[in-house]
This record gives structure tokens, sequence and C-alpha cells, in this order.
């Protein structure tokens, strides 16, 4: 990989003396890594190591072909870089600080905002470090890019969760109304250099401050959206002090929240920011194994009260009238009252709070699994009832098929399907 002129400068100004040990670094192959679903047990990497800043991580030796495991579309584990899982840790780290304001015994269900979520790997890692019950909204600006989220955010399975395709200043209207939100900002994803060859091709110095501009108008938005005492988790994948350590400074001294420090154990290995005093860290390939990487976490002033948490619904913007771009669709469980006789949305199928004993299941091999997954025709056990039924893998569910004997009529959403062969 040739990377750009302009960037190597950038980094020997940025590192110093590190900034050979940094080039050798880029020039390595990514690691592979994914997270497990607490929620969906079943997943097993047996060769794989633990990831030091999430207790559902893991790195796997090589990579596999995640297309054609069914655990992955069933929601069993997400491919993930390490370096993102750290937001499951802030996560439980900011869940505990809540607790601790409220004094109660037992964690209360939060509201969280994933201002820019897809494709969903941050909004599932926060999901699972939260307390049961917490409301989540995971928002994308990007049409096709929050088609991607819905599918993900789906498989994981987690009931409470609604997925909107919003401008930022939607929420800012909506007023505080969430206990944390998170931006992790569209940016120059010069740490995604290792990976995809567009960051390489696109960067610029003019990029860099397209995209520092866009996240300060983000972040003025996101900052509107936060419950006084909340928090607001703050990221990018890119290196430069403009969108980092910059912005960082941005949201203490123009936007007026409180710098918290994470106080992550020296083991792990994470390097504090470059040029600021703010308690801000970089995920750096050549100090940390994963992808480029950083992190800053605000709180607002003010009294937190805990939400008034509610069974989750469709989430409509206070400006929802509007035009149809301004309303998000929830995915939730299956709802009270639902008939036999009805075909539940592949929603409600994966999620944890579908009612498994509302159709008969059929336990399938790998073969079949990838062949209802390509949304092949198949062929069921002969014990299995004619009619709807809930076809599994591993003991858990991947959808619907309708079983006529000889063969069953595949109800996998065909643009879900696996097209590798």
């Amino acid at each position: 990989m040739t990377l750009p002129p302009g960037f190597i400068n950038q980094m020997h100004i940025l590192l110093g003396e590190e900034t050979e040990e940094f080039l050798m670094a880029m020039q390595q192959s990514p690691a592979t890594s994914v997270r497990l679903n607490r929620r969906k047990p079943g997943a097993d990497f047996p060769d794989g190591t633990p990831v030091k800043w999430c207790r559902c991580g893991v790195y796997l030796p090589q990579r596999p072909v995640f297309t054609l495991d069914p655990l992955l579309h069933a929601g069993a584990y997400y491919v993930q870089d390490a370096s993102s899982m750290i937001y499951h840790e802030v996560a439980c780290r900011l869940a505990e600080k809540f607790k601790t304001v409220s004094g109660e015994q037992q964690f209360s269900p939060l509201s969280l905002l994933d201002l820019c979520a897809a494709p969903g790997g941050k909004t599932t890692a926060m999901i699972d470090a939260l307390p049961d019950g917490s409301r989540i909204v995971a928002n994308e600006y990007v049409a096709r890019r929050a088609i991607i989220l819905k599918e993900n955010i789906a498989k994981w399975g987690y009931p409470s969760v609604a997925v909107t395709n919003l401008d930022s200043s939607v929420f800012a209207e909506n007023g505080d109304s969430f206990d944390i939100v998170a931006v992790d900002a569209p940016c120059s994803g010069e740490g995604m250099m290792r990976k995809e060859t567009a960051a390489v091709e696109q960067w610029s110095i003019d990029l860099i401050n397209q995209c520092a501009a866009l996240q300060k108008d983000i972040l003025a938005n996101a900052v509107k959206a936060i419950k006084p005492g909340g928090f607001l988790i703050y990221s990018t994948c890119t290196f430069n002090r403009t969108e980092n350590e910059e912005n960082a400074g941005f949201i203490a001294d123009v936007l007026g929240l409180e710098p918290v420090d994470m106080d992550f154990p020296e083991e792990w290995g994470i390097p504090r920011g470059i040029g600021t005093d703010l308690p801000v860290y970089r995920f750096m390939p050549h100090k940390t194994r994963g992808e480029g990487l950083f992190l800053a976490v605000f709180r607002k002033p003010g009294t937190w009260n805990p939400s008034n948490i509610t069974a989750s619904g469709n989430f409509r913007s206070k400006t929802s009238g509007r035009n149809d771009r301004h309303r998000g669709k929830a995915i939730s469980g299956v709802k009270p009252g639902h008939l036999r006789d009805e075909i539940p949305s592949i929603e409600e199928i994966l999620s944890i709070d579908f009612d498994r004993s509302l159709f008969p299941e059929a336990e399938v091999s790998l073969q079949q699994a990838v062949s209802y997954l390509r949304r092949e025709a198949i062929v069921l056990p002969p014990d299995v009832p004619k009619g709807l039924v809930t076809v599994t893998y591993r003991h858990l569910p991947l959808g619907m098929a309708k079983n006529i004997g000889n063969r069953a009529n595949n109800l996998y959403p065909k643009n879900w399907r696996i097209l590798m062969k």
C-alpha cells in the first residue's frame, strides 16, 4: 500500500520519532476480530484470544468466510474491528456512573441515541452493555446505509430499538431526551487505510477540513439531544488532530460539556491524546491491535434524572409530520395476540422476545442452513409438521419456511439472501 505523501508528512508532525514504527504497522495486515452477542449464546471460537478492552470480544487467528456462517446471520456474533469494541466498555462504565448517581442497588434502563449508527457495530456493542429494557434509537442519515443498519440491528435481536433515517437537526429540535448520545462521526477515514483503498485514494487536507466542519454541526445538534447530566461519546476513525483533539476542545470550550476520564488500565496500551490536556484516547496500529480510532467522553452539566422507560413502539419525532424522512420505524418483538396463521416479520423472528412456542421449529444442518440463507428450497425432516415453521441452526432462529412435505417454501427475505457461491 502506498500512502499519500501529504498524509505521511502529517504523521511525521503528529508522531515525531514514532512515525517509522507507525508506518511499518500500517503495512501489516489488519487483525480479524468478532464480538459475541450475550443475549444469543451459541457462537464459539476456541482458537480465539480475548480483546483486552471488551469482555465479549475475540481476536481470530485467521479470517474465516463469515458470509457462509449461519450463526452470523442469526445474530450470534458481529464481525467488528477490535478498536471499535471500546464502545462496549465505555457504555458499561457509563451505566455504572448512572447507577451511582441514582443511588439505586440495581441498574435502571437507559435511553441511548446513536446518531451516526451504520452499519451497527458500535450500536450493538452498546446495546449489550446497557441494562435490559433500555431504549435505543439507531440513526443513519444516508438512506442506503440505514437499510444495512436496520438488517444488522434486526439480526442482533434486541427488541427496544428504533432505526431512523434522519438529519441530526431533528433530534436537536426534539430537545434533551437521551441519557447517552453517541457520535461516531463521518470522517476522513485515515484509520481505515489498511482495510479500504478508498480511504487512501480520497485523502486530502480539504477532505479533513470538510469533515471537521460537518462534525461540529453534528456535535452541536447532538448536545441538544442529551439530558442534563447525560453523556456524549465522540469518536472518529482517523488520525489527524483537526477532527480529533481540536473537535474535543470544541465540545468542551464552545459546547460547554465536561470531559470525562475513562481511566482505562495502562496494560490495555491505549495512548492518550496528542497536544491536549483533555482525557481523550487514540487507538494507533503501532500501539494497539486494531485500526485507528479516536475516542472522547463528555458529560452535560446539570442534574440527571432517570428516564421513564416504557414499552417501545414506533419512534416519531416531534417534527415527523413534515415528510416521510422524519419517521423512524421501530424494530420490536412479536406483537401481543400474534396468530399462528400469520407470517411474522423477519425482525420479529430474530428478536430475543419472539415467542418460539407459536410455531414448530425445524433444526437444520450447516449445509441446509446455508441453502436456506441463499433462499433456496429445502427439504425438512419428515417429522416436521406441515405449515409455517421456524428454521433454526444450533437452536437459533434464522427465519420462516412453509413446509409442504416434499419441500419447504423459503420465506427468508429476498434482499437478505446470501449471494456468495
